[in-house]
């Protein structure tokens, strides 16, 4: 058993590097012996990325130029506002911040929980903040700039998005592995999607589909969750489990390997980006673009070490282990360059 276990893993490690560096070539090929080549599709927005480096990376989806966002603290979860001139931040210390994109000005850090995930944006306009310290949602109200209301939902959670008709929110565990549905005017658990991952992160539910695409790190130890940023020897590497939400059963998984912490889709919901740290064969960060209908990864995007790299800059050892980590990506697909928030 450990024999085949061992090939198993091995033959799986073989086929994400070599499928990446078909990727990374710029070129991803066709079924063996008809020799088609599949181009990267073009995709135009910025994509806003938070890291845990004190800063949110930004990356010109039409070039592929990264710029960056200094606000100041370690960061999981970042939200756009609808009209994508603020972006909202929460720390992993438990604060809030407003970032004007238009003219580049930033607010103070405004407490809120103890250690936030995931944000987004509920269907009355507040924030609702996920807290995977205390496992309540904090309700973060724009207009007042200030804590609105908080709510208990389960452990620790992280991804947090809402139906089509904004009735329910569907609220992922982490270490639970669990997604729980939210009454969204109630604010009280209505149900629960069993068996979604390992240790999950950020979840969004795909345009025009019953489709929840959850992250899921793989992130285990002596097989159970442990959430260092990596899957250990011998686990199954991380992806992106696609959870039916009519039938609360997982129907897919796609293989990206390192460890994914979010996702977000373009408008008509065919590309999907997942956010992934350490890109395999990359030593990087990046965002990790997959053919939601083929369920194929045609193309990646440096989100750290392009940046990084420019300016000389290396991860200290302490922190991280010395590798740049991100996590929660929001898109402006109509913008075409960088704001005044950005150096």
């Amino acid at each position: 058993m450990k024999k085949k276990t061992l090939f198993v893993y091995l033959l799986v490690a073989f086929l994400i590097t070599f499928g990446f560096s078909l990727v990374f070539a710029g070129e991803v090929s066709g079924p063996m012996g008809k020799g088609v080549e599949r181009k990267a599709p073009q995709l135009n927005g910025v994509a806003y990325i938070q890291g845990h480096g004190g800063h949110v990376a930004v990356v010109n989806l039409a070039t592929g130029e990264v710029r960056r966002i200094v606000h100041g603290k370690p960061s999981d979860a970042l939200t756009l506002s609808k009209d994508g001139k603020k972006l909202y931040v929460f720390s992993l210390d438990g604060y809030a911040k407003e970032i004007d994109l238009v003219t580049g000005k930033q607010s103070e850090w405004v407490r809120l929980g103890k250690k936030h995930c995931g944000s987004n944006i509920a269907p009355d306009g507040t924030l609702w903040v996920s807290d995977m310290a205390d496992g309540h949602v904090y309700v973060y109200d724009p207009k007042t700039h200030k804590l609105a209301d908080s709510f208990p939902v389960s452990k620790s959670i992280c991804g947090i998005d809402f139906s089509k008709d904004g009735k329910v929110a569907y609220i992922s565990d982490m270490p639970g592995g669990f997604v729980s549905i939210v009454d969204v005017k109630t604010k009280k658990v209505i149900g629960k999607i069993e068996g979604v991952g390992n240790f999950i992160h950020r979840a969004r539910l795909r345009p025009g589909t019953n489709e929840l695409w959850q992250s899921e790190g793989n992130e285990l130890k002596a097989g159970k969750p442990y959430g260092v940023g990596y899957a250990e020897a011998g686990g199954v590497p991380g992806g992106i489990s696609i959870v039916d939400v009519k039938t609360g059963k997982v129907k897919d998984f796609i293989i990206t390997g390192g460890n994914p912490h979010d996702v977000a889709f373009t408008p008509d919901g065919k590309y999907a980006l997942a956010a992934v740290r350490q890109v395999p064969e990359q030593d990087d960060s990046g965002i990790v673009v997959i053919d939601t209908n083929t369920k194929r990864i045609v193309k990646v995007y440096s989100a750290c070490k392009k940046c990084h790299g420019a300016i000389g800059f290396e991860v200290p050892e302490d922190k991280d282990g010395g590798r740049a980590f991100l996590c929660g990506i929001d898109v402006n697909w109509n913008e075409t360059g960088f704001s005044k928030a950005c150096e």
